[in-house]
């Protein structure tokens, strides 16, 4: 991710944001993405969605609905053992990838998404292209009115 023009992006929209809702006070987190975003993808080590807790979130769902439909109530080590059986096999990666994978429709990006995302980039000739528009251009991207990548 080019990390100077996201920041420039968070900042715009830092200012944006004062400005048009300057009567309620930004949330803590819109402040932690906005503020500190930049730096966070600049240091961090690991990609921004392992540092996600929705994971864990989500899993707690799953604990707590395997222990009350899935699991032994008799005794609190069997209830256990249960429930992490049943977390267990909804992890295991070879299981979900022999079913079917239902088909998902996405949003394209919109041009500013895709301007943050595409570093400058070496071609078959070993020239930088310097510019994402030249970038876009080379690569066949189109996008509409809004700014929004449209399918060819």
């Amino acid at each position: 991710m080019n990390t100077e023009k996201f920041a420039t992006y968070c900042h715009d929209t830092t200012l944006l944001y004062v400005e048009l809702y300057s009567w309620h006070p930004m949330s803590p987190t819109v402040h932690k993405i906005l503020i500190h975003g930049p730096l966070v993808v600049e240091h961090a080590i690991l990609p921004i969605g392992t540092l996600s807790e929705e994971a864990a979130e989500a899993r707690n769902k799953h604990f707590r609905q395997f222990r009350s439909n899935y699991s032994r109530k008799f005794s609190r080590e069997q209830c256990n053992l249960d429930v992490l059986n049943v977390l267990l096999l909804t992890s295991d990666p070879y299981l979900p990838s022999i079913r079917l994978k239902p088909q998902k429709r996405s949003k394209p990006f919109s041009f500013e998404a895709t301007e943050m995302l595409l570093p400058s980039e070496v071609d078959a000739s070993n020239e930088v292209i310097e510019s994402t528009e030249d970038f876009v251009q080379e690569a066949n991207y189109s996008f509409d009115e809004e700014g929004w990548q449209t399918s060819d």
